[in-house]
């Protein structure tokens, strides 16, 4: 590094060498006088005054130059930069071309899931104990959501299921008979269109998506409703959204008849959005049209009839000939989130009432009371929560609803906990205590409440998500 100190002490070192080594050398013993010296002094200070000048004009250029230097680098840099990203553009274009456009609209998802169930059943339906049971289970599932048009959609769901009955309310298989292959159904095919002229619309047709208000006892998180739906959510108010939900579900179609088996669903609420709490409240209406004409609820193949009354034959063995009561069903559901501690807190009540005249009183009730605490997003997210449940017999369609908890005539609590200790991997479990509402009657434990009794239950889960 350049020493402006120490080169000037050296240049002045030398001129007064030269200037004044004449006057002590040999040869030449004449001292200058007064004047002479205060002249050579001057001349001195005037060429050290250039030199330091042509020092800062050095100085100057090379600051200049350097300034010059990192700008035609920095220069050089985006240029690089520019030609890179050109490049990479240029490439994904052709690639973009190369590739089939449909492949740009769709988004593909899915998730594996891996559980270990333990089933400690203290007594079946008829009162007997019953042997502990471990079985390992996974679970399959790939989405496709493809997007039309900006108003129009289409929504595809393949998934993993063992059920004999293709039962709607499970999409699990069992680790069991000999290695064999399992089996691969469509869970859901629906589309969607939100015309553009009438926001907040949405008309839906196909096996789609749950998307109704509701707890999962009315439905098992599993079913997915096949018919149409139309919802309608106004959002002109700044935090306030009232909707109104309608679905007509075809459960079933009857070759050469008009009765077939039908289920109507209307709902209206209203989501009230704020900063430390958030509210949604809806009123609902369930009407099960002509039960008697659905393939496998009528004769209680589904979970073995979820736990509703049937009307059996005397005679043995008995045989089912199918609901005894009508399920026309009023629901209030209220959720609330509370944005106000480090975790969201969300609180839950729903109460379901069969309106059927004919259901005595003590089987026709249903209600849920419930909370999640934390949330499942990201990397270290955990969830907490906890259901306590009281599902009365008729009160509902119990081979709709949650079958680890078995439909109705059910009561009992559920806590769970998930963990995600990494992006997309999600590990936790739930544990199940439940117990029937009220003994089944003799005909019952003859015929279909074969297992219904008085369970503890244990989950394990370790899911994928891609």
């Amino acid at each position: 590094m350049f020493n402006l100190k120490k080169y000037f002490i050296i240049l002045a070192m030398c001129m007064l060498k030269s200037f004044c080594w004449p006057m002590f050398c040999e040869g030449n013993q004449v001292p200058l006088n007064q004047e002479e010296l205060l002249q050579k002094l001057q001349t001195l200070e005037e060429m050290v005054k250039r030199q330091q000048k042509e020092i800062e004009e050095l100085k100057n250029r090379l600051m200049e130059q350097n300034v010059n230097l990192k700008q035609e680098v920095q220069t050089a840099k985006e240029e690089a930069k520019k030609a890179t990203e050109k490049a990479a553009l240029e490439t994904e274009k052709k690639v973009r071309q190369w590739i089939p456009k449909w492949v740009n609209r769709v988004q593909v998802s899915g998730d594996l899931r891996l559980r270990y169930e333990g089933i400690h059943r203290w007594e079946d339906a008829k009162g007997y104990d019953q042997p502990n049971r471990d079985r390992l289970r996974f679970r399959a599932r790939l989405f496709f959501d493809g997007t039309i048009t900006d108003e129009l959609s289409a929504h595809f769901m393949l998934c993993s299921d063992d059920d004999p009955y293709r039962d709607p309310t499970t999409t699990n298989q069992s680790f069991t008979d000999d290695f064999n292959n399992k089996g691969i159904y469509i869970h859901r095919a629906y589309g969607v269109y939100k015309p553009k002229i009438l926001d907040g619309l949405e008309l839906v047709m196909g096996k789609f998506k749950n998307t109704f208000i509701h707890t999962d006892i009315m439905w098992d998180p599993d079913v997915n409703p096949e018919g149409f739906y139309e919802k309608y959510s106004y959002k002109g108010f700044k935090n306030i959204i009232p909707f109104v939900h309608l679905g007509q579900m075809y459960v079933n179609e009857v070759k050469n008849q008009t009765d077939d088996a039908w289920l109507f669903i209307e709902q209206v609420g209203v989501e009230i959005k704020t900063k430390p709490i958030d509210l949604t409240f809806a009123l609902s209406w369930y009407d099960w049209s002509n039960l008697k004409n659905t393939k496998y609820l009528n004769s209680a193949q589904f979970k073995s009839g979820g736990g509703n009354t049937f009307s059996l034959a005397n005679a043995k063995p008995y045989t089912v000939y199918g609901y005894a009561y009508d399920y026309n069903l009023t629901e209030a559901i209220l959720i609330a989130t509370l944005n106000i501690f480090p975790y969201p807190l969300k609180l839950t009540f729903d109460y379901i009432h069969n309106t059927d005249d004919n259901v005595p009183n003590g089987q026709d009730t249903a209600y849920y009371l419930g909370f999640d605490l934390g949330k499942l997003k990201a990397k270290h997210d955990w969830l907490l929560g906890y259901k306590y449940a009281k599902i009365e017999k008729d009160a509902l369609l119990g081979s709709m609803a949650d079958q680890d908890f078995y439909g109705a005539n059910r009561k009992g609590h559920k806590i769970y906990f998930y963990y995600k200790p990494v992006d997309r991997l999600r590990i936790g479990g739930a544990y199940f205590i439940t117990k029937p509402v009220q003994d089944w009657t003799t005909e019952e434990k003859n015929s279909i409440y074969k297992d219904f009794g008085r369970e503890n239950r244990i989950m394990l889960d370790t899911v994928f998500e891609f």
